[in-house]
């Protein structure tokens, strides 16, 4: 079959087949690193109960602190943001 381009299947066939190759080169030249050797680690031993608690109750305090910050943010932004269509002059 010939195109409106003049180019017939065969030629056609050859770009693809050109391309096809110059793909997979492009991968494997990418994938050619350096190779890194995997490091066996001990596994960690196991926690005490007491540490355990002081650990969860870190993690606590923690997410403690995070809902306090949100809650004080929340305050300043009914004071100084338009919140939504509820507002008097939020579509000014």
């Amino acid at each position: 079959m010939r195109y409106r381009t003049g180019l017939t299947d065969e030629d056609v066939a050859e770009v693809l087949h050109g391309f096809k190759e110059e793909m997979l080169a492009s991968i494997k030249r990418k994938n050619a690193g350096p190779v890194r050797k995997a490091e066996v680690v001990q596994f960690p031993a196991k926690l005490s109960e007491w540490e355990l608690i002081r650990r969860q109750r870190i993690i606590d305090q923690t997410w403690e602190r995070v809902l306090e910050q949100r809650r004080e943010l929340e305050k300043l932004a009914e004071q100084s943001c338009h919140r939504g269509p509820g507002d008097s002059d939020w579509n000014l």
